[in-house]
């Protein structure tokens, strides 16, 4: 999939600053430098023309008539960026990038691949394409695959379960039949390969650019050598966490349901 648009943390938030959003150009740019003083934010900016006039992204015609320096294409680009209403975004743990696909419309999504908060890379899918993005995204896959392992934990228990000092407690405390603890261990060994943190696919509403996103749903996952370990959480009273090993099959049957959660 060919990029539509490579470029730095600094490039893209003058080229959001030049579409017409000044606060989130410049959101953008402390998100990764941290918080800037009007005399820093503009050495940023004079810097950063260069690179972009390097690349060939500077429109000298459109700076001539007063115009933002940037062409049509990249301002409507960078528009559909900033006010796409709904995001999907997809954590890696302990890789150092992360992915976000903004919907642009019914069909058209835009892929967001950030490189360890310095290299972002932008390209559009459609919506058909997006779980397939995704897969190919964490790019897992499925090695010695062992079935029929699950076990279930209250919230409590399982918010446990990202420090590792919990472990042996939540271990001795926790009711889990023979079968279930066979799984447990499992899916503890997976935990600790991953630094005890799980991966998640998150989708959040962004009504507008005044209002904080809004969670509108997190799938939790963990891949490990013998399948993905996919967590569900039911409405059982007592133990409404599931947490069930799954071949990569079931893995890409979850990641179909993304753009549908949001009508996509």
């Amino acid at each position: 999939m060919k990029p539509l648009l490579a470029c730095t943390t600094e490039e893209l938030a003058l080229l959001v600053t030049f579409s017409g959003y000044p606060g989130v150009g410049k959101g953008i740019a402390e998100s990764s430098l941290g918080i800037l003083s009007p005399d820093k934010w503009d050495s940023v900016m004079q810097a950063t023309i260069h690179q972009l006039m390097l690349k060939q992204i500077w429109d000298y015609d459109r700076e001539a008539i007063g115009e933002a320096p940037i062409s049509v294409e990249m301002e409507t680009f960078i528009k559909s960026y900033v006010e796409s209403e709904w995001m999907v975004r997809c954590s890696n743990v302990p890789e150092q990038h992360i992915l976000m696909v903004h919907r642009i419309n019914d069909e058209t999504w835009l892929s967001h691949l950030i490189d360890r908060d310095i290299i972002h890379e932008f390209a559009y899918v459609t919506s058909d394409e997006l779980p397939s993005h995704i897969e190919e995204y964490y790019s897992f896959t499925d090695v010695q695959f062992k079935s029929g392992l699950s076990f279930k934990l209250t919230e409590g228990d399982f918010d446990q379960l990202s420090n590792r000092k919990n472990i042996e407690k939540l271990a001795v405390d926790t009711y889990l039949a023979p079968e279930e603890k066979a799984a447990f261990n499992h899916f503890l060994e997976a935990l600790d390969v991953r630094d005890w943190s799980l991966n998640n696919i998150s989708v959040f509403n962004l009504p507008n650019l005044e209002a904080d996103p809004s969670l509108t749903n997190i799938m939790f996952f963990l891949p490990s050598m013998h399948g993905i370990w996919i967590i569900d959480y039911t409405e059982a009273e007592d133990r409404p966490v599931h947490v069930e090993l799954h071949p990569y099959e079931g893995w890409v049957d979850m990641l179909k349901t993304v753009p549908v959660i949001i009508g996509g």
